[in-house]
């Protein structure tokens, strides 16, 4: 039998945990965060605006991968694929207690899956108020070892991604006891819980794209209100539609529909897309230095890859989700076989502040410029790997920061092998 935990208590407990694992006395800054300027401000002096060309093409583009759940017909990817987190159930993993997940927990939330039920509701959704996409209908917790660096806390690999609000999705089916969809967003698919969704008809579909003009939040983790009444704390780089005007919001009525309600307004809902100058990239990127790394969205934090999607989302580029999806996002270049000097010299020569994505497996960061003749780039980082008595560690770091490309060359135990210079894999450009 599964047990059912309350959503709110579980946090408290993974991040009391946290506390005690990491406790944040031992965590000192790496010497980066303070030769470099931890405020936008510092980088943007040179911005160039974007041309109306590719402003359009941009917006074009966004607007199409955006609605595109609303749009299908099937699911876009098969079962064997929307099935393929069953993979952790092959090695040992762990609950928030640290305790080995039993085999009983794992047929449950298999059963509870209903895969046999896979692409039978073909229904249109969307979300309702901030939620998460998970690769099993549970809020439970997976993670990996957590005596190994790397693995533990706050690698939840029941964890897909976040998504916010408003995000438009198609749903393929409903786990056994009807809490949980499994549904594809514009950008992933997984479980998500069925009271952070609303069915939408197609009238409603209709009218939430029927303005030509979107609104976008350019601040994070603020409220909204309807009728001054609460709804949700809003993240960076939620889409709102206009009505009359006026943005608004999917609500969900007592039956698990949608419709669309205008919303109080906010200051920090502004017209969409944003002009791509030096004060707005001040406004967002301020926004969210020093935010906490959540892996996956874990706990509404964001990891790399989401942190890059949500900072160019207010300015219309149309982001993938994952770190090696967002290759696609421009011209990459690959550079794995150079040296660390031609790397550097290279992104130095070529990347385009702003711009331009730096790549090594498993990470992404976005390039600021050259300070000193060291390239720059804004990132979210859990840690830096260091090496202990042959032993592998982590430096904690855990948040988004400004940092050279050796992050921590200070620490006792860098690892030169392994650093974010060494791994470097590839560039992209983002405004080809």
């Amino acid at each position: 039998m599964i047990i059912k935990m309350n959503f709110s208590l579980l946090v408290k407990f993974v991040i009391l945990l946290n506390i005690i694992t990491f406790s944040s006395a031992s965590i000192t800054d790496p010497k980066d965060l303070s030769v470099y300027p931890q405020k936008a401000q510092y980088y943007t002096k040179n911005i160039k605006p974007l041309n109306n060309k590719l402003k359009k093409k941009l917006y074009k583009e966004f607007l199409h991968s955006y609605f595109s759940p609303w749009r299908l017909t099937k699911m876009p990817i098969s079962k064997k694929s929307a099935s393929w987190g069953e993979v952790y159930f092959k090695s040992r993993v762990y609950g928030e207690n640290q305790r080995l997940i039993s085999k009983q927990w794992i047929n449950d939330i298999l059963t509870l899956s209903n895969m046999k039920a896979f692409d039978t509701k073909k229904l249109k959704a969307i979300t309702v108020r901030n939620s998460n996409l998970r690769l099993f209908p549970s809020n439970k917790p997976m993670f990996k070892d957590f005596n190994k660096a790397g693995e533990g806390y706050p690698f939840d690999y029941n964890q897909n991604s976040s998504v916010n609000l408003n995000s438009p999705l198609y749903l393929s089916h409903y786990s056994k006891d009807k809490a949980w969809a499994y549904v594809s967003a514009s950008f992933a698919s997984g479980w998500i819980m069925v009271q952070d969704i609303a069915i939408t008809s197609q009238d409603v579909i209709d009218k939430f794209k029927s303005e030509n003009s979107y609104f976008v939040a350019i601040k994070d983790d603020f409220p909204i209100y309807k009728s001054h009444v609460f709804k949700d704390y809003i993240k960076l780089g939620t889409i709102f539609p206009s009505r009359k005007g006026k943005f608004a919001m999917v609500i969900r009525d007592n039956t698990g529909k949608g419709y669309i309600s205008r919303i109080d307004r906010n200051k920090n809902i502004v017209k969409f897309p944003i002009q791509f100058n030096k004060n707005n990239l001040n406004t967002v990127i301020n926004e969210l230095i020093n935010k906490p790394y959540g892996w996956g969205g874990f706990l509404g934090n964001r990891d790399c890859s989401l942190l890059t999607k949500d900072l160019l989302t207010p300015f219309g580029f149309p982001m993938k989700r994952h770190s090696s999806a967002q290759l696609k996002n421009g011209k990459y270049i690959s550079l794995k076989d150079k040296s660390n000097k031609q790397k550097k010299e290279y992104i130095k020569n070529n990347a385009v502040p702003f711009l331009s994505l730096i790549y090594i497996k498993g990470h992404i960061a976005l390039y600021l410029g050259n300070v000193k003749g060291e390239p720059i780039i804004f990132h979210s980082v859990w840690g830096v790997k260091i090496l202990i008595d042959d032993v592998q560690q982590r430096h904690i770091i855990g948040k988004s920061v400004i940092s050279s490309l050796t992050l921590g060359k200070e620490l006792k135990g860098f690892d030169e092998q392994r650093n974010i210079l060494s791994k470097i894999k590839g560039l992209v450009i983002l405004s080809l």
